[in-house]
């Protein structure tokens, strides 16, 4: 795990973050059992705020509580990766749209900026290619954080802050696990920085139902390769 987290932070919401962080970055896997003194432990701070942190994981549904036994990373399987998929190409254009529609110039600006580091991935040094691959999942990621915030509407905010941790976990497990062929842009949003500069929203969204239907694809396309995965969790 990282250094301890942040301490200027409240320690529940400081735990709450790195929790969070490791378990979309895959530090803590699909499926991995935690208990609070483990993680106090691990972290050095104490059980309640562990327990806080937990907690608000469960409702996000990226930990699951054991009765007697702790928690769990919430498992993956083709079945939930392929459910995820699907509400995320409901909410995900729309949240779009409704973003740019309603983004400040600043928030726009951060979004148009954004978008220009959806970069091209191509393999050569595969821990570079890893790198790359990473860091174009993490400027998507705070793209669409951008303009959930930009909609102003909290119930979308809430779906997305649910869904965007969930996608994240997926692409890093399959990034980290096989090194994907890389050869197109990972996002498929190959026109997007046009329809930023232009702000035209509906091109936008529509670029984005694309991206989410191609990463759907191929996502499941490489986990179905798996044969411990098939018809059981992703670990």
């Amino acid at each position: 795990m990282p250094e301890p987290a942040d301490t200027e932070l409240p320690l529940g919401e400081a735990a709450y973050r790195r929790l969070r962080a490791d378990i979309v970055g895959c530090r803590l896997g699909p499926g991995e059992r935690l208990t609070e003194r483990g993680l106090a432990s691990q972290l050095g701070i104490g059980v309640s705020p562990i327990r806080d942190a937990l907690t608000r994981l469960d409702h996000e549904g990226l930990v699951r509580t054991i009765p007697r036994k702790g928690y769990q990373v919430m498992p993956l399987t083709i079945q939930s990766v392929n459910e995820l998929f699907e509400f995320w190409a409901v909410i995900g254009p729309e949240l779009v749209r409704r973003g740019i529609a309603g983004a400040s110039d600043d928030q726009f600006d951060r979004a148009r900026l954004l978008a220009t580091k959806f970069t091209q991935v191509t393999r050569h040094d595969d821990e570079d290619t890893r790198k790359l691959a990473l860091g174009n999942v993490e400027a998507i990621s705070q793209f669409f954080d951008l303009l959930a915030e930009a909609t102003g509407n909290r119930y979308l905010m809430a779906a997305h802050r649910q869904l965007i941790g969930e996608v994240m976990r997926v692409w890093t497990l399959v990034i980290e696990s096989e090194l994907l062929d890389l050869g197109r842009r990972v996002d498929d949003l190959d026109d997007i920085g046009d329809a930023m500069v232009r702000r035209n929203a509906d091109r936008a969204a529509e670029l984005i139902r694309r991206h989410i239907e191609r990463s759907h694809a191929r996502v499941l396309q490489v986990l179905a390769r798996w044969p411990s995965v098939a018809n059981a969790e992703v670990v």
